[in-house]
């Protein structure tokens, strides 16, 4: 039986070559030889031809190649910006050529750019894939990227002979066996050193000398390689004599070539085809005595010794002794190096061994060795190859290269005695990867010859079983005999299997395996098909008692198995650590050997964690090691993910999925099924693109069934989430457009279908919802997530009793189940039921919290089909109405990503549990607010000047289970405008006081002395109430300006603001002080009649429009408004004003939006002033501004904050305006002074003067927030706001008491 892995479903001019030739034949790498123009010709000793240089070109290209040259001569100088000129010449005229993305991606590392590198390295994979190019720019970004510890680290290794562990250091470098270019030559000298591996490291060096003849270092290193082998000694000492001539070009290479060369002619054998080599040496260098001593030993050693050697080696063969029997042939080899019978017993030893490549080499050699007696060892060869190769097949196929293995059967099949047996391999490894047809076909190919053969006749069954053809592959099995009954039962049992995974109805699915269950209860992979398949219908509880015997009691390995695939796929990593620890691993299987591998990382990752308090770099030391299979990248990415750091779990599954440019099958599924874990389906769908669907025409190879199964869930998972995130910002239609193909692909799939139902409830069209929800309950009574959506919908939709009523009947059939007592919550809040609504809730929370303790450890009628068919066009690009938020529905984009200590970090549902318990909690408590403010605006003191302190003090009481509240304020507010300038010109333009000072100036020799209004005129205290009322669409007011004011009023207001979606539409009546100065505000009284004046409201009736679309928020609307005082010249007003902001970032802590505003309002009358009869308010008769505001919000920890600046530009127009314009009587008189000029009196004119302004307008507002507690809050908010005639700012400090249980 295939076993898969158990899962949840769930981005200067040219310079002359000749110039640069000489310097660049200098440079022994690979770039530079890529920099050279013009190749110096070789000397006639070169012992390899150079590379020749390509045909001159002509043109546009020959001059982009000749920039590029020059770009990296001036790179290997260190001169940047003469290669960034060059790069950039290039640019100009071929913008795309691949040789100057590769240039500009090597000049962008070199200056440090990393990230500029990475994206030219995106653009040169599009325009050439694989190509020498972008491999070479790979190999530079990586080599820029290797830790210079861990570098040490290998060198340290392979300096003390430690080679293998040098090896597998270099490799974890590299990721991989293949070394970037400048470390090549090491890591190949340092492979030399581990047993077996010389041949690969011969390899290479050769390809690295025959990329670049002049790299004298390649040349030496390959030279000194094959002198460490007998069978390639002399070609060594050749290429280690030819190397000697270059002292002059490459002296420190020559050096070391003659001293190798020396060295080797030690480890030769005397004999007459070395002793020339030998006395050559002896006459250029007549004082070597060692090796005159060498020469003069005789030649091969005692070939008695020799010979009894490999007779006692041969015994301990036969004996079985392979350790004794390896040290008698190892001391014959000693001996004699090319003894052909000992290196073929070391050959036998090495099969018996198992060690499949060493025992090749041995027995190679001794064929090379002994060539007369070859045949002595070729039969060995031909037998250890056929087992060989199906010892690889079967390699190939754990390893998941099914296609690689599918070849090699096919070689296989046409070896003589071989095609049956690789036939039927062939047939069952197609069977297991989905290639039902071409099984079928060679299954009855070999019956076609064979017609008894079990194998065949049981796999053909299975293929037939899986189609749906049962009454043929019970005939087939029929033919087997009683013999293989237990085959033929778990051959039935697999084909209800099949049945049920081809329906998508959660319920048949149950169903069947409940049937075959009776048919095999032992079955492990049966009980986690159908623990699944409860899963999927929301039955966890039943699915944990399904699976309590294997979790509690597993016998088999295969319990194990299942069991530990169960516990990881439910995220109990501590209860698949246990089982794990249960299981041999000559046992594990593929996808158990993974979970084993990603229990490692992650107990090996955390046990470091709480040693830092940065993990970045933990993470990625954690991902340097290659992860073919992608469980590298899911483990650390699935640690963080349960401690609740999004954020790690994001760059985890970033650095994996972007390391290799071309991602196996494997890994894509794999890292897509995490970013779905962490609500990133924009990633998922991402890396899931390239595999088409699934059918491997997109990548070349074919999926296996689970693959195409699992590619299926992602993609349907994948819209319904982005469906639902659109759904979330407003925009249904896009939101349609992504669900359409899983409604299409799986008519029957119940998640795409509730998901419809959550865009007709976000466009608030609650009874199309309502209906879908219903049909799919009814189809499925079982199906809780449906329950909950209906009952949300029915709540939604005012059929409260409806809501009660599902909310009740789900409670009745699931009462251990957390969604059963959310929707019961759903429906008492609907109801009004505040304290049982906070009851379900926490009742749901406890389960929930069980579930997970446990889990860590079809006919539609007319009706339905109707309600739930897809639209056959996109039923929401119509209008722009949006959906409803509400109490249990989805959780947000941020519901889940904040981290904290609560076990709801890292469960969604648990998460959103928490969050609407404190939320509803918070609603439903009373609350007491108390701050202190201060506010103050530019003008002339006495006049326009204000200063103003104020004590808010607010209580709350909340009703309708926090929906709606009852809010009492009492604010004791002082005044004052400060003292009348004593001037000539300030004081006739207050109150009467021109009259007042007139009389005085006429009866100065007169006792008799008027009043003027000159002391600290503007001075007022008192205590404003205010008691509202507000829900979720109305609020109402009613209060008071202060009381003690010389003039309050009766102030209050009422708003409607309904919301349809995505559109609120805000109309509001409301009657408000105007607060622009003491005047306006609190009303004066004047000296010289004693008269009140002043004390202005205004009577404002407004209607607006607001629509969020996506991130973007409109809004435009319009008002009109009366103006009245007492004693002051009544006034009105028109307004409007349209604008937008959108959202230009966000992560999980911070948000900044940028808008743009249009403002319009316009006075009848200008009533800026201060005499008797004027307002002291702003009303200019007409005001243009334009606007950009920019909104900064966020939090850290108990902090956070919200701070909005703007800045813009404002056109005003005021007319002039009578001093006295509600007195026709004063304002004569008034006419009659104007003209005069005193240092007492100035009057020019009895009527002010009108002004046209342009200027600059803007401001800032923000708040900071700590909180103290759960129940007390402290903000600290500032203002400053620069518009029309004057400057105002302000700051309040306030405090916020919840009065509730902590």
């Amino acid at each position: 039986m295939t076993h898969k892995r158990y899962a949840s479903s769930l981005s200067a001019g040219l310079l002359a070559t000749t110039c640069v030739a000489g310097l660049l034949l200098q440079t022994n790498g690979a770039r530079a030889q890529q920099a050279a123009a013009v190749q110096a010709p070789a000397s006639s000793t070169t012992m390899t031809q150079a590379a020749t240089v390509a045909p001159a070109q002509s043109g546009q290209a020959a001059v982009v190649q000749r920039l590029v040259q020059q770009a990296r001569f001036w790179m290997q100088q260190h001169q940047y910006e003469n290669a960034r000129q060059s790069l950039q010449s290039a640019a100009r005229l071929a913008p795309d050529s691949v040789d100057l993305l590769e240039a500009e991606g090597e000049y962008q590392s070199r200056i440090g750019n990393r990230d500029a590198a990475l994206d030219t390295q995106r653009r040169l994979h599009q325009s050439a894939p694989g190509s020498t190019y972008e491999s070479q720019l790979n190999d530079l970004l990586h080599e820029q990227a290797i830790s210079q510890p861990d570098l040490a680290h290998a060198r340290s290794l392979a300096a003390s002979g430690h080679s293998e562990q040098a090896v597998e250091a270099y490799q974890h470098l590299f990721n991989g066996p293949t070394p970037t270019p400048s470390l090549a030559i090491e890591y190949y000298q340092t492979l030399a050193g581990v047993s077996g591996q010389a041949t690969t490291a011969q390899d290479g060096l050769i390809r690295l000398v025959k990329t670049n003849p002049s790299d004298f270092r390649a040349q030496l290193a390959l030279a000194q390689v094959l002198t460490y082998q007998p069978a390639t000694r002399m070609e060594g000492l050749q290429r280690l004599q030819a190397l000697q001539k270059y002292q002059s070009s490459a002296p420190v290479e020559a050096a070391t070539a003659e001293k190798s060369y020396r060295q080797t002619l030690s480890w030769l054998p005397v004999t007459p085809d070395t002793m020339p080599l030998m006395q050559q040496w002896l006459d250029a260098h007549p004082s070597d005595s060692a090796l005159r001593a060498h020469m003069a030993e005789p030649a091969g050693g005692p070939p008695d010794k020799g010979a009894l050697a490999r007779q006692d080696g041969f015994k301990a063969l036969n004996a079985g002794r392979l350790s004794a029997a390896q040290a008698s042939f190892q001391s014959a080899l000693n001996l004699n190096a090319k003894d052909g019978d000992a290196l073929g017993g070391l050959g036998l030893v090495a099969m018996r061994a198992g060690h499949t490549d060493e025992a090749h080499r041995y027995l190679e050699e001794a064929i090379a060795a002994d060539p007369k007696n070859a045949a002595h060892w070729r039969p060995a060869l031909a037998g250890m190859a056929v087992g060989e190769e199906y010892g690889s097949v079967r390699r190939l196929i754990a390893s998941g290269q099914t296609q690689e293995a599918e070849q090699r059967l096919m070689t296989l099949a046409r070896q003589p005695g071989q095609s049956e047996g690789a036939t039927l391999m062939l047939a069952d490894l197609q069977r297991s990867t989905g290639q039902t047809g071409e099984a079928e076909r060679n299954y009855r190919a070999i019956l076609a010859r064979n017609g008894d053969n079990p194998i065949a006749l049981m796999g053909l069954a299975r293929v037939l079983m899986g189609e749906g053809q049962e009454n043929e592959a019970n005939a087939l099995l029929s033919r087997l005999g009683g013999r293989y009954s237990d085959q033929v039962q778990q051959i039935e049992v697999s084909g209800i299997m099949a049945e049920a995974a081809r329906t998508s109805d959660s319920a048949q699915k149950v169903s069947l395996l409940r049937q075959a269950m009776t048919k095999d209860p032992d079955d492990p992979w049966l009980r986690i098909n159908l623990a699944n398949a409860l899963q999927q219908q929301g039955d966890s509880a039943e699915a944990a008692n399904v699976m309590r015997p294997l979790l509690t009691s597993p016998r088999t390995p295969a319990d194990y198995q299942a069991a530990i695939l169960y516990a990881s796929g439910n995220g109990n990593d501590t209860l698949a650590r246990r089982l794990l620890a249960g299981l041999s691993p000559d046992d594990y299987s593929p996808a158990i050997r993974t979970i084993a591998d990603e229990m490692a990382i992650k107990a090996d990752l955390a046990s470091r964690l709480s040693m830092v308090s940065n993990p970045t770099p933990l993470v990625r030391e954690a991902l340097a090691a290659p992860d073919p299979t992608g469980a590298r990248g899911v483990a650390v990415a699935d640690l963080f993910r349960q401690r609740g750091d999004m954020l790690h779990a994001h760059m985890a599954l970033r650095i994996a999925s972007t390391r290799n440019v071309d991602l196996t099958t494997e890994q894509r599924l794999a890292y897509a099924t995490e970013y779905m874990k962490i609500s990133n389906p924009v990633a998922a769908a991402r890396l899931l693109a390239p595999l088409g669907d699934g059918s491997g025409t997109a990548t070349g190879s074919a999926m296996s069934p689970d693959q195409r199964q699992t590619l299926m869930q992602l993609r349907m998972g994948i819209s319904v989430a982005q469906s639902d995130l659109l759904n979330q910002r407003g925009d249904q239609a896009a939101a349609y457009d992504h669900l359409a193909p899983a409604l299409q692909a799986d008519p029957e799939a119940t998640s795409p279908k509730l998901a419809l139902a959550r865009l007709y409830n976000g466009r608030g069209k609650y009874g199309h919802a309502l209906d879908i929800d219903l049909a799919v309950l009814r189809h499925n009574p079982q199906d809780l997530d449906a329950r909950q959506a209906a009952v949300q919908a029915a709540a939604n939709d005012s059929k409260d009793n409806l809501a009660m009523q599902l909310a009740q009947d789900g409670v009745q059939q699931s009462p251990m189940d957390a969604r059963s007592w959310l929707g019961m919550a759903v429906a008492d809040r609907a109801a009004g039921h505040g304290d049982r609504t906070l009851a379900d809730l926490r009742r749901a929370y406890e389960l929930r919290l069980q579930q997970l303790k446990i889990s860590r450890g079809d006919a539609v009628g007319s009706d339905d089909t109707q309600a739930t068919a897809p639209p056959t066009a996109n039923p929401f690009r119509r209008d722009a109405y949006g959906h409803a938020l509400s109490l249990g529905s989805p959780p947000g984009e941020n519901g889940y990503s904040q981290a904290g200590s609560v076990p709801e970090i890292s469960d969604q549902m648990l998460s959103s549990i928490n969050g609407q318990i404190h939320t509803l909690s918070e609603d439903m408590a009373p609350s007491v607010d108390a701050g202190l403010g201060f506010r103050v605006r530019s003008g002339t003191q006495g006049m326009g000047a204000l200063t103003e302190a104020s004590v808010p003090i607010v209580g709350r009481i909340p009703l309708q289970a926090g929906t709606s509240a009852l809010t009492f304020t009492a604010t004791p507010t002082f005044l004052t405008s400060g003292h009348l300038p004593q001037t000539g010109y300030d004081i006739p333009r207050f109150g009467t006081n021109l009259f007042a000072l007139e009389r005085n100036l006429q009866n100065q020799n007169n006792s008799t002395e008027h009043r003027l209004n000159t002391d600290t005129i503007g001075r007022e205290a008192g205590v404003a109430p205010d008691v509202r009322f507000a829900n979720n669409w109305v609020s109402a007011d009613v209060g008071a300006s202060p009381l003690g004011f010389t003039l309050p009023n009766v102030i209050g207001g009422v708003e409607f603001a309904p919301r349809v979606g995505p559109v609120t539409f805000r109309v509001s009546g409301e009657r408000r002080s105007i607060t622009n100065s003491v005047l306006s505000y609190g009303g004066m009284t004047d000296a010289l009649t004693g008269k009140k004046w002043g004390g202005v409201v205004t009577n404002h009736f407004h209607g607006q429009i607001e629509a969020t679309l996506g991130n973007t928020i409109l809004y435009g609307g319009g008002g009109y408004a009366i103006q009245t005082g007492h004693h002051v010249q009544s006034n009105t007003e028109a307004e409007g004003g349209l604008g937008a902001n959108t959202l230009v970032y966000r992560n999980r802590k911070h948000e900044v939006r940028v808008g743009v505003n249009l403002t319009y309002f316009g006075y009848k009358r200008n009533e800026d002033f201060y005499t008797y009869g004027q307002g002291g308010y702003f009303s200019p008769q007409s005001y243009f501004a334009a606007t950009v505001p920019v909104r900064y919000s966020g939090h850290s920890g108990l902090f956070d904050w919200d701070v909005t600046g703007s800045i813009g530009y404002q056109l005003f127009h005021e007319h002039s305006s009578a001093f006295f314009p509600t007195n026709p009587v004063y304002q004569a008189l008034a006419n009659g002074l104007a003209g005069v000029s005193t240092a007492e009196l100035s009057l020019e004119s009895a009527r002010y003067p009108g002004d046209d302004v342009g200027s600059l307008v803007g401001g800032f507002d923000g708040r900071v927030g700590y909180r103290v507690s759960h129940s007390l809050r402290l903000d600290l908010s500032g203002r400053f706001q620069k518009a029309g005639n004057w400057d105002e700012g302000g700051a309040m400090i306030s405090a916020h008491y919840l009065i509730m249980d902590q």
